[in-house]
């Protein structure tokens, strides 16, 4: 069943959201075209005063593992050079999955990035509660198979986010969601059908949409950890896992 317009414009501006909120996080040698890029997503985050970037363990490992292989290997966080992540690093469980990393020096326009997309850091409320079975969700992500290196030290980036998902199960541990291609949009600055293999979208955000009269809600509720290969089921790992770190 195919949505009517009035269902796809807002299911877009429903997915535009968790991208105002998130940034890529990738990490190779500015100096060398021959040189892989690697990237994740970071969500950002802020509470009293205080910025974090939210990725996952096997994303921050990845960077570190080639910086022990390769010399001249660099980190970016959106438009923000990292220059010692052990320094940022408050949280990084690799059970979980999850790093959280800390910025007490920094502005949040240092991590802005050029394009269409506005870079903005979530107020983290006092209290975060667990979405339920059966919420809808918005999550979106940087997949590296959109990733362009225009030059040797430029990579363009482009998004791919939905905006009408719902919870299928939830744990402790996990936020398992069903993407509905039916009743869900999918947008991307390519324009193009989404790919199969979207590694690059681990520590995106996932909101809870909710309606309080004619006003839209978003709860921030965790960050994706991986999707499976046909793009239909979306594990998270929900914000009560690291919601304890972010002071």
């Amino acid at each position: 069943m195919e949505l009517s317009d009035n269902e796809k414009t807002l299911a877009n501006y429903l997915s535009e959201f968790p991208m105002n909120h998130s940034v890529p996080v990738y990490f190779g040698n500015p100096l060398s075209v021959d040189s892989d890029i690697n990237n994740g997503t970071a969500t950002l985050l802020k509470r009293n005063n205080r910025l974090y970037a939210i990725t996952n363990h096997h994303v921050i490992n990845g960077y570190l593992s080639r910086c022990e292989k390769e010399d001249g290997i660099s980190l970016m966080i959106g438009g923000y050079y990292v220059k010692n992540i052990l320094e940022h690093i408050a949280f990084n469980n690799k059970e979980f999955d999850i790093c959280v990393l800390e910025f007490t020096g920094q502005k949040e326009d240092d991590f802005r990035m050029q394009g269409n997309v506005p870079t903005k850091f979530y107020e983290l409320g006092k209290t975060e509660k667990t979405v339920k079975k059966g919420a809808v969700v918005a999550f979106g992500g940087y997949p590296g198979v959109f990733r362009v290196r225009k030059s040797t030290n430029q990579v363009e980036f482009h998004t791919l986010s939905s905006g009408a998902s719902v919870v299928k199960e939830i744990s402790d541990r996990n936020i398992i969601v069903s993407i509905n291609h039916e009743k869900s949009a999918i947008t991307t600055l390519t324009d193009v059908e989404p790919p199969s293999n979207i590694g690059g979208m681990s520590g995106g955000p996932v909101f809870e949409i909710s309606k309080e009269g004619s006003i839209t809600i978003f709860r921030f509720c965790g960050i994706i950890a991986e999707c499976n290969d046909n793009y239909k089921v979306m594990f998270a790992k929900p914000v009560s896992l690291f919601a304890s770190v972010i002071r």
